[in-house]
């Protein structure tokens, strides 16, 4: 101790700076002494941790009505009631989980018959209040949202958010971005749908590349690209076999993915295997789906979800630390990394029909 307390502040950063990124190490460098704290706990310092490391620890994941169930093992387990929805944002709807933000939004009409939208973004590890971002409309309803943070996701103090409304009367949908930075909305192009793609979408969103992907209820994809402002639809592949299990929900067997070099990947539970398709990410009518690997579940299933093979669900993905969760009927939640397949039970209770938001955060 007396060597690193000589070492001089400069030094002693760099030192410090290749912490292994657990949810401990820093709370438990703090606890040293005073200099320590004030070194790990200066923003600049944080900035420079989340860099270093660049992929932050999965720390667990919202549930259904906002609670928290976490992932990891003591000492870096992060108690459920820290980042408790119920303390955050009251009784407003959880809609997105990204580079450690979570969205909230409760949508209202004023007296003037203006659809109202307030949601608010922030950061469970700083306990802060959050940013709270007004949205009118006068015709069209919310349908889904999502958060992106700024520099991919290394500075969570900036972010841009995406709100989809569908509106009957003007026949489409359109896409309002937000960014924190200019503290304004701007309006994409509105796209013609169809009217069954008009209905709330619940499926959580996932973003590839520079691109926001939602996975519609009939298994089309919709996209929204960043840089464009534009939104498309993507078909699903057409000869992806989907389980066809009586009580499964269409949603439910599909994850949408990153694949290799930034393309759109795309995860299906069929016929007791799980089937990995790779499309290019451009809109060219040229992309094609192409199936690239299919893993078979009853290989790398351990004992006790090998009995419930026929009711697996997909319900939830990690995106910085491509992980995907699986729920069963009776035999709890497991997760499990795609390049590994090694899967670990997280929780005894399983979250059938409803669909979580994993949280990863330093």
């Amino acid at each position: 101790m007396s060597s690193a307390q000589a070492l001089p502040d400069d030094l002693l950063i760099k030192i410090l700076l290749r912490l292994p990124a657990h949810p401990s190490s820093l709370p438990c460098v703090s606890l040293v002494c005073k200099r320590w704290r004030r070194l790990v706990t200066d923003i600049h310092f944080i900035d420079s941790f989340h860099a270093h490391h660049r992929t932050p620890p999965l720390l667990g994941y919202f549930a259904f009505l906002g609670r928290f169930v976490p992932t990891q093992e003591p000492p870096c387990r992060t108690p459920p009631t820290l980042f408790s929805l119920n303390l955050l944002v009251g009784d407003k709807g959880l809609l997105d989980c990204r580079h450690g933000l979570v969205l909230s939004g409760a949508t209202r009409f004023t007296e003037s018959k203006f659809v109202v939208t307030e949601f608010t973004v922030f950061n469970p590890m700083t306990r802060d209040s959050g940013h709270t971002v007004i949205s009118e409309r006068q015709s069209g309803k919310l349908i889904a949202a999502a958060v992106v943070a700024a520099a991919g996701g290394t500075d969570r103090r900036s972010f841009r958010l995406i709100a989809l409304f569908a509106s009957y009367q003007e026949g489409g949908v359109t896409a309002s971005v937000y960014s924190s930075d200019s503290g304004a909305w701007v309006n994409s192009a509105m796209g013609v749908v169809s009217p069954s793609h008009f209905a709330v979408i619940y499926h959580p969103s996932t973003l590839v590349g520079n691109a926001i992907y939602w996975m519609l209820r009939d298994g089309e994809i919709l996209q929204f690209d960043l840089g464009r402002h534009n939104l498309a639809f993507i078909e699903q592949p057409p000869h992806a076999v989907v389980e066809r299990h009586r009580r499964f929900i269409p949603g439910f067997c599909r994850w949408i993915i990153p694949a290799g070099d930034g393309h759109l990947g795309l995860a299906v539970l069929s016929e007791g295997s799980i089937q990995f398709w790779e499309r290019e990410t451009g809109l060219s009518s040229a992309a094609t789906w192409e199936l690239c690997k299919t893993v078979q579940l009853d290989r790398v299933l351990p004992l006790e979800l090998k009995e419930h093979v026929s009711s697996l669900e997909l319900i939830g993905f990690a995106e910085e630390n491509n992980v995907i969760f699986i729920s069963t009927h009776d035999g709890g939640v497991f997760m499990t990394n795609l390049e590994s397949m090694q899967f670990k039970k997280v929780h005894t209770t399983s979250t059938t029909r409803y669909y979580i938001h994993p949280y990863s955060g330093f």
